[in-house]
Parts: C-alpha cells; structure tokens; sequence
C-alpha cells in the first residue's frame, strides 16, 4: 500500500511539474440552436468555427451538448463527442437517435421525427459548447516564472520560447495573489494597474469578474481556480488559487 500511494504521489508530482513547465492556450465557445444542418436520412451535424483562439497546433477539444432553455431530451441522441476534421481551427459534430437508424417515424415520448432532424435540435434548442487546450512547449529549459498563460481566444500574443520576453517575466513575478488558499476573499497585488480580473474554474468556465484589487470567493467550492489578470499594455496574468 505504501509503495502505490509512493507510486501516485512521484506521478502526479511529474505531472504537475510539466504542467509547471508548460505554456496553455484555453479558447471556449458555445454554438446556436440555429447553427444545426440535416445529414442526409441519418441525423445532423455542425460545424465548429474556433479560429479566433489563434491556435498553432491542433488542441484538445472538449465538447457538451445542452439544451439553452432546459427544454431537454438531448438524452435520447447519440454522437456527443463525435468529433470530426479536427483541426486548430475548428472540427465538426454529428449527432442521430440513439435507436437510430429504424424504420419508426417518430422517438420518444414526444414524437419526435426520425430521423433526427435540425429543426427538432433549434425548437429544443440545443447546443454544442465547446473547449480547446492546446499546451505547448513542454520541455524542462522553459523557466517556471514564465509559465501557466492562459489566453481565452485571441487575447494576447503567445511568447517565444527561444527569445524570451523579460518584461513580461517581470510581469508575472510582479502579480502576487494572496491569501493562497483563500477562504472569503483573495487580494490581487500588482505593481502597476490592473484593469480587471476574472475567475475560472478547471473547465474553463468563467465564475465571476472583479474590477477591484479584493476578489469574493466566500461563494466558491473548495477546490482549485485559476484568476485571470488583464493589466496594463494588453498583457493577460494568470495565477491558480485554491479555495
């Protein structure tokens, strides 16, 4: 027992350790209920447009499919997550009736048309929100105060690993966040002005904004977050917390 837990504890400290060392590009997005196409007799599918997260290497995507309103019954399908031409810039999804294909005209308790088509998808509105992650230079030479950036669609350039930029270095060491872990609140210290700064959870969701020095996190889960800082000159800071 000794040994596994051993085990579990050198594993995730390399992992955290590469993940120290990494540079993360995170770029989200959420479809229409109107953006659904009919494929052929079989189902539906849309496309997924993610250009303006600029990413140079084709990340990994996570997808969800959700009703908007609530309206549901996006249980009864299959496809999700289905993805097809992955790219950096995009990928598509396709979706049909779980019990599909049959020769039933219709599915479930409300009748729906089999089969699936992108007129049931927009009433039931329907959506595919998506993440991507694309991590980048992963190697040990990458310094540890240059780490962790993480850039929601095309917000700011990335840095290049071989001319590194100094004065963004300084920016990150210049931002502390304190108390770490925090409980009711957590204090953003910056050298210079800080125009807001945004929490996110490890899914990339975005909890809450605050345009002030003092976060509230007395609402907050324990657990782990990730602030996001926008400060002056364009430049994105990012930091983790925990709660």
């Amino acid at each position: 027992m000794k040994s596994l837990k051993t085990l579990v504890l050198t594993i995730l400290t390399v992992f955290s350790f590469i993940i120290i060392q990494a540079q993360v590009k995170i770029g989200q997005g959420v479809t229409s209920p109107d953006d659904w196409v009919d494929y052929n007799t079989t189902g539906i599918y849309v496309d997924i447009n993610t250009s303006a997260c600029g990413f140079n290497t084709t990340p990994h995507y996570l997808v969800t499919l959700e009703s908007t309103t609530n309206k549901g019954f996006h249980w009864y399908i299959s496809g999700t997550p289905s993805l097809y031409n992955v790219t950096p810039t995009g990928f598509r999804v396709y979706l049909r009736w779980t019990d599909a294909p049959s020769d039933l005209p219709t599915v479930g308790s409300l009748n729906f048309a089999n089969p699936l088509r992108a007129s049931t998808a927009k009433n039931r509105d329907w959506v595919i929100r998506w993440t991507g992650i694309e991590m980048q230079h992963c190697a040990q030479t990458v310094p540890a105060s240059t780490v962790s950036q993480i850039f929601s669609g095309p917000n700011g350039p990335e840095r290049d690993v071989q001319t590194p930029n100094i004065e963004k270095e300084r920016s990150i060491q210049n931002l502390k966040i304190y108390p770490n872990p925090g409980n009711e609140e957590i204090k953003v210290q910056y050298s210079g002005n800080i125009i807001k700064s945004e929490i996110y959870d490890l899914n990339s969701r975005l909890l809450g904004v605050s345009n002030t020095n003092t976060i509230n996190i007395e609402k907050l889960s324990k657990g782990n977050y990730i602030v996001k800082v926008y400060v002056e000159d364009d430049k994105v800071i990012t930091k983790q917390f925990i709660k």
